[in-house]
């Protein structure tokens, strides 16, 4: 009997991870054919340096992360750790070769790009196997206060669409009725509080993928035409605030969802069918035409935001979209243009693909760095501000912490960064820094230590929203959605949590356990326990109606 189960265990272990078996095989694949493409074209002694480092960063990822046990134990500290290196190291191979340039396109220090990368990478692997280690050693408890607070209680669906509608009615109100709200460091609690909810607007997307988060309610026969209604209202709330970001992440958070629940096997498919080409293929072509098109156009007119109504801002985007010859000008601009005479951020020409890929942020950091040195003082000064100033006011006057907020808030490292090495371009123009430059900066390389601590407990926090059951023989015989329990509060996050490791500076990791997981907490329980309360206030009420009717 034991050998039955035993046998039944590998044979179920084989059908799940077939999917994440082929996934790192196409990876693989796929890396192979970008490499002999970049060799046969790009042969430079640098570009071959940064490729060895892809490939090494690429073996760890798929050694360790890819991984089923990892996957099912350490759900979200593993999937930011895979996003690091996607980010850093596997899409810009990919995306480059793909735009015919070669891996170290635009670099001026690629070989301390890839330097850092790869030490930061290893800082991570070293951080995650001291947490793991510290995980088992640790005695099991079963108590858990997010699963007491109702975390990893499903929401019905009508709560889910309840949330998915207060995140956009937030949204429009800090964006486009009061944008001081939005714009400003401080201000009304309640109006910040409402600035926070825009988080939920993405919810409704997620009913479809309700297994993963342990919801068993189909949805009804009316989603497809409400869920398109409801995309076609963000899309215009994206583009009436100037927000690409919007849009993409309405696209990418369910997308990651999905390809987790593959990963998991709670969602089966084969890889190579005609459907899925087909749907790539489409993919491909919005993201490269049409999607690209738009996001140039809201570029064009993103000047006028501040001058012009949304829907004045609307109409504008939609005649910029029609004009292609402008648009065309535009992208040409982009190609040879920087920000300023001594800053540069161009590296893809996609502006979709650039924001999971764009490794000259490391680069420009680098240099503005090289020009300001190691332990600079008002680096180390302006870290202190940054994190008081994510303190609450309340708590500043208390203490009487002489912190202006509004000052801080209004300027990036990366800006703060650029204005120390002398550069003479608009101050507060939201570069984006990068843990290499800002991290040499301020701590020397001091900074990979503390890079390696402040992750662990962030590793150990994130993966509260993910479960696993106790595994075992009798666990093995259940569906996959049935040995683990997913908060639909971390799901919501995933692109947050794919895009957490490039880290502008360490110092934002220690704000996040400062304030930032709190946050996260706070306002899903608010959410949950409010949309609970209106749904089965909407239930009970349609069932007295009906039965007033009866």
């Amino acid at each position: 009997m034991s050998q039955l189960n035993e046998d039944l265990h590998v044979s179920i272990r084989k059908k799940e991870t077939s999917f994440l078996s082929q996934i790192v095989r196409l990876s693989w694949i796929v890396l192979s054919l970008s490499i002999v493409y970049q060799l046969i074209f790009f042969s430079s002694l640098t570009n071959i340096i940064a490729m060895a480092a892809v490939l090494f960063a690429w073996l760890l990822t798929t050694k360790i992360w890819l991984q089923a046990n990892m996957l099912q134990t350490y759900l979200l500290s593993t999937f930011m750790i895979l996003g690091f290196t996607a980010s850093q190291f596997y899409f810009p191979l990919l995306f480059t070769t793909i735009e015919n340039k070669p891996l170290i396109h635009n670099l001026e220090m690629p070989e301390e790009v890839f330097l850092h990368s790869t030490l930061c990478l290893m800082v991570l692997v070293l951080a995650h196997a001291a947490y793991r280690f510290l995980m088992k050693a640790t005695p099991d408890r079963p108590f858990s206060i997010l699963e007491k607070a109702g975390f990893f209680q499903p929401p019905a669906n009508l709560q889910v669409w309840l949330m998915g509608l207060l995140g956009m009615a937030s949204s429009f109100y800090v964006h486009l009725a009061n944008p001081e709200v939005g714009q400003g460091a401080t201000g009304d609690p309640a109006a910040k509080f409402l600035q926070a909810l825009a988080l939920f607007m993405y919810a409704p997307f997620f009913i479809p993928l309700g297994k993963l988060y342990g919801s068993n309610e189909k949805p009804s026969k009316a989603f497809p035409l409400l869920i398109l209604g409801y995309a076609v209202l963000l899309f215009i709330l994206s583009i009436a605030q100037n927000s690409r970001g919007t849009f993409i992440f309405g696209l990418t958070t369910p997308a990651f969802a999905y390809v987790i629940g593959l990963l998991l096997g709670v969602f089966k498919t084969k890889l190579f069918t005609f459907r899925n080409f087909a749907v790539a293929g489409v993919l491909f072509w919005l993201l490269t035409g049409p999607f690209t098109d738009l996001g140039t156009a809201m570029l064009i007119v993103r000047d006028q935001r501040n001058d012009v109504s949304p829907t004045e801002l609307l109409s504008l985007t939609i005649e910029a979209l029609d004009d292609k010859k402008a648009i065309e000008a535009r992208k040409n601009d982009d190609r040879s243009e920087s920000l300023d005479f001594d800053w540069d951020e161009r590296y893809l020409d996609n502006i979709f693909t650039a924001r999971f890929a764009n490794i000259k942020f490391n680069d420009s950091n680098l240099i503005t760095y090289s020009k300001v040195g190691t332990h600079d003082p008002d680096m180390q000064e302006f870290s202190v501000d940054q994190l008081l100033a994510a303190l609450p006011s309340p708590v500043l006057d208390m203490f009487n912490f002489d912190v202006d907020k509004e000052t801080l808030h209004a300027l990036s490292f990366g800006d703060y960064l650029y204005v120390l090495s002398g550069g003479y371009g608009t101050p507060t123009g939201w570069r984006v820094g990068h843990v290499a430059g800002t991290g040499m900066a301020t701590f020397g390389w001091w900074y990979l230590l503390c890079l390696g601590l402040v992750v662990m407990p962030i590793f150990y926090l994130n993966d509260k929203f993910f479960r696993p059951r106790k595994d075992g023989i009798s666990a093995v015989s259940q569906a996959p959605e049935d040995r683990f329990k997913f908060s639909l509060c971390g799901a919501l996050a995933l692109t947050s949590f794919y895009q957490f490791l490039l880290f502008e500076t360490v110092v934002q990791g220690v704000i996040y356990l400062m304030r930032g997981w709190i946050q996260i907490v706070v306002l899903y329980f608010v959410m949950f326990h409010v949309t609970r309360l209106v749904s089965i206030f909407f239930v009970r009420r349609k069932r007295q109606i009906g039965f007033s009717i009866n």
